[in-house]
């Protein structure tokens, strides 16, 4: 289960809590409990504008991270299509850098993906990844090099190959218009789906043997363990 999946579940549950709260506030009114005054009336409102608050404010995360673990699982079947040669491990949580969606380990390198799911038209200009000539409200190329760089912190103990690792901002949504050609931004790769596979496999990063290939794959899956 990914990591917006699973926070799916966990907000599913919170919802429950809240319109169980909201109707249990409503089915025996609070202001009553309080002395029925016109201040435990207020405050009674308030309350249940707080629980209807936190109630919308939870769906709309719902709604983000169920469009998020779309775009996760478009990618994920996007990347079945890459040969035997290379590994792939989704959800990578390395320390307290978070979350990293995917994880490629193959003949090429060792590539660090980001997945996003917004749709429009998206272009570098300037140095600024832009949607529709507006710049997105986070900083998706620092997020990945952040991911990126936990995980070679993580397996400098563990590998005494150097490794470099190639950053990939992936979207997912056939409504974002990406571009053919391949897009770098800071040493990041802007991509999407439908071109994943073709970078992953024609473009070399570090030009790693089988062996190493499975010894770096299971570093990995070790460094995750060992969080």
């Amino acid at each position: 289960m990914s990591h917006n999946e699973w926070q799916i579940v966990k907000n599913i549950g919170k919802a429950g809590l809240l319109v169980v709260l909201i109707g249990a506030s409503i089915a025996q009114p609070l202001y009553l409990l309080l002395g029925g005054s016109g201040a435990a009336l207020a405050v009674h409102l308030i309350v249940i504008g707080i629980l209807l608050k936190l109630l919308w404010s939870v769906f709309r995360d719902i709604r983000v991270r169920t469009q998020g673990a779309g775009g996760e699982a478009c990618v994920r079947v996007a990347l079945k299509g890459l040969d035997d040669r290379f590994r792939v491990l989704e959800s990578v949580v390395i320390g307290n850098k978070g979350d990293i969606d995917f994880v490629v380990v193959g003949p090429t390198g060792v590539w660090v993906i980001e997945v996003k799911s917004h749709k429009g038209r998206i272009r570098i200009e300037g140095g600024r990844l832009l949607r529709n000539e507006k710049p997105f409200d986070k900083n998706f190329i620092r997020q990945v090099w952040g991911a990126t760089y936990a995980l070679k912190d993580a397996l400098k103990r563990r590998m005494p190959k150097q490794l470099h690792m190639q950053p990939v901002v992936a979207f997912s949504s056939k409504h974002a218009r990406v571009g053919v050609d391949l897009q770098k931004i800071d040493n990041a790769y802007v991509v999407g789906v439908d071109r994943l596979i073709r970078l992953i496999e024609r473009q070399e990063v570090q030009r790693l043997t089988a062996d190493e290939v499975e010894r770096i794959f299971d570093a990995i899956r070790n460094a995750i363990r060992g969080n």
